[in-house]
């Protein structure tokens, strides 16, 4: 709930008075990515494991790994943060951050950009969604999630989250938002998705041989589903995204 609550109550009076405006994303910043510890918490319990660090002898219990549903039910908390609804940032926000002045270069607190001196909302709703997917296909969960469904499939396995992520991204559709001027956002998710997909994929060093299987064979089904709807799309915008993406 804070993270509405600090982005409703956002406004010039966040600076002090005689600042540029355009030092409001500073404090936009860690309003807008105010989610970013629940995030963490919610992926703890998928793929998750609950033990202690037990001495013999001692009477604490056995490991546990994280019952099926709860791991589930965190996966739907995690894909609700990359909706571009949830990633939009109101306009009214959006209108009182003009571009930066000369003196007021980029520095590591502030969002990444294409944009040149303007603030570049886009890229600030990649940016969050970076967060939750790089969480969703760490290495080592990926890891977890394929050995855990192998000793029991009622666990989810990576498969299963992968397809989840790209239902949620790729595969959403183009009326899976009520604005459509959204479609932006949709798009940045999308390939921060498809990036994050590659890299599990190639990661020989941290995660398992089963897990870069499954990485790569989501991919190849990816490429085959943008290639079957490329001919028939109408949209350019779409089009060429389906086109990059493949």
């Amino acid at each position: 709930k804070g993270r509405p609550i600090a982005l409703a109550a956002f406004s010039e009076r966040r600076i002090r008075v005689g600042e540029p405006l355009a030092t409001l994303e500073e404090v936009l910043v860690p309003a807008y990515l105010f989610h970013r510890y629940q995030v963490d918490a919610a992926a703890g319990v998928l793929g998750g494991q609950v033990y202690a660090h037990r001495l013999r002898g001692d009477v604490q219990k056995d490991v546990e790994i994280v019952p099926a549903p709860a791991q589930r039910r965190a996966l739907e908390v995690l894909l609700r943060t990359i909706d571009p609804e949830f990633l939009a940032i109101d306009e009214k926000i959006l209108d009182k951050i003009p571009g930066r002045p000369a003196k007021y270069g980029q520095t590591p607190e502030l969002f990444p950009g294409y944009t040149g001196q303007t603030f570049d909302p886009i890229t600030a709703a990649g940016t969050a969604a970076d967060l939750t997917i790089r969480m969703i296909l760490q290495p080592a969960r990926a890891s977890r999630l394929e050995d855990f469904h192998a000793r029991d499939a009622a666990y989810p396995g990576l498969g299963e989250v992968i397809d989840a992520l790209l239902g949620a991204t790729w595969k959403a559709g183009p009326n899976s938002v009520s604005n459509p001027n959204l479609a932006g956002i949709g798009r940045m998710v999308d390939h921060v998705a498809l990036v994050h997909l590659m890299r599990l994929a190639a990661d020989e060093a941290n995660a398992s041989p089963q897990a870069r299987a499954v990485a790569l064979l989501k991919i190849r089904e990816l490429r085959d589903w943008l290639d079957a709807r490329l001919a028939a799309e109408k949209d350019e915008g779409r089009k060429a995204h389906f086109f990059y993406g493949s």
